[in-house]
């Protein structure tokens, strides 16, 4: 049996289905850090900065398979990076 090849639609789908449980998982902690007690809200922060690393990624691995990002994974990433302070990329 060859070798996976990039052009096969199939190649390193796993890789991408990981970045998207990543997302997922990220977004799973961010829920649970915004149910903490008032006065704490700095336990958000470090979710939120992994939600937005797993967004990155992921969006990035759907552009360099010239796949679109979906609408809801795009916003997302822009109201994370508006919250972070961090300025958008090319590629979101």
């Amino acid at each position: 049996m060859p070798p996976p090849r990039a052009a096969d639609p199939t190649f390193g789908f796993d890789h991408l289905s990981a970045l998207f449980q990543e997302v997922l998982s990220a977004r799973a902690a961010m829920t649970v850090a915004r149910r903490a007690p008032l006065g704490r809200s700095r336990l958000v922060d470090v979710p939120r900065a992994r939600l937005l690393v797993a967004l990155e990624a992921y969006a990035a691995e759907l552009n360099d398979r010239h796949l679109p990002v979906p609408y809801g994974i795009r916003d997302d990433l822009r109201i994370q990076r508006r919250i972070l302070g961090r300025p958008a990329s090319a590629s979101g």
